[in-house]
């Protein structure tokens, strides 16, 4: 099936009725593809999108200030988090990425310097450290975490 027509009736798209450019496709595995910017290549929309990200804090009081497929963050310790998601990855095979921001007096803090616990990676969990140069953990007043991957 192609969406190869937006109709301006009902929605402000700001598309004109006698558009009939095909940008949009669902090919028979019900993937979603869409064109490049350039039209020259397409991309599948599910492969391109985040399928978790969690937002947290880790000083003071440890809290999630937000996420998508996000099941609970828990802290192990200073600099030493674990991110749930709530609908697990098909395998282990994931991509992750992590940052923190860290307090501007904190001389020796590299933002973003990070490293998985890989013996920890399941389907569902990740867990992770930030440290600063020295290798001492660090805890930042806000962690980001987002995961790519194909979900079970």
């Amino acid at each position: 099936m192609a969406l190869t027509k937006v109709n301006r009736g009902g929605l402000n798209t700001g598309v004109s009725d006698s558009s009939n450019a095909t940008f949009l496709t669902v090919d028979s595995s019900e993937q979603a593809v869409i064109k490049s910017e350039g039209g020259a290549v397409t991309t599948s929309v599910q492969q391109g999108l985040a399928k978790a990200w969690h937002i947290y804090k880790s000083t003071d009081t440890f809290a999630v200030l937000d996420s998508l497929n996000g099941a609970s963050a828990t802290d192990h310790g200073t600099g030493d988090h674990t991110t749930t998601v709530t609908n697990a990855f098909a395998s282990v095979n994931y991509t992750n990425h992590f940052s923190a921001e860290f307090n501007e007096s904190d001389s020796k803090v590299v933002s973003g310097a990070s490293h998985q616990h890989s013996s920890a990676k399941s389907t569902t969990a990740l867990r992770h450290a930030f440290q600063n140069t020295s290798a001492e953990g660090r805890d930042g007043f806000q962690n980001t975490v987002t995961k790519h991957g194909d979900l079970a």
